[in-house]
């Protein structure tokens, strides 16, 4: 006797929902990343630059490994096998593999390069989580 995973079904009306939900999150985590990477990014360069605490730094890769998570659920949903053509495109149109490389992973890094040698113990803790 072979156990199956519980597959649970949904139709397509439920699943562009979903998909339009997770959307939807993305992009309000997606701007609060750009506007605090703005923010950061602008602080580094001043003269008087201040260290990035600690405790910032912790906030920070929640904020953007919410982010990763956020596109994670939308190429799982917006890719299940009952999905329609027109909703499995939505990856592309809108630019996801992109947006995700930009905003969730290459702005945070440069931020954390910024502060090197600082940082260095937050990028070797994000670097992993962002590659696997």
């Amino acid at each position: 006797l072979l156990l199956q995973p519980d597959h649970r079904l949904i139709s397509q009306s439920q699943l562009a929902a979903e998909v339009k939900s997770i959307y939807t999150g993305l992009v309000l985590v997606e701007n609060k990343c750009i506007s605090v990477d703005k923010a950061q990014a602008a602080a580094s360069q001043e003269k008087d630059r201040i260290q990035l605490a600690s405790q910032h730094c912790q906030v920070l890769i929640a904020l953007h490994s919410t982010l990763l998570h956020e596109h994670h659920d939308f190429f799982l949903s917006s890719q299940h096998p009952s999905a329609t053509p027109a909703l499995q495109r939505l990856a592309l149109k809108y630019s996801m593999p992109a947006r995700m490389w930009k905003h969730a992973i290459h702005s945070f890094l440069t931020l954390l390069r910024e502060y090197l040698p600082e940082s260095l113990e937050f990028m070797l803790y994000f670097i992993p989580l962002a590659y696997n």
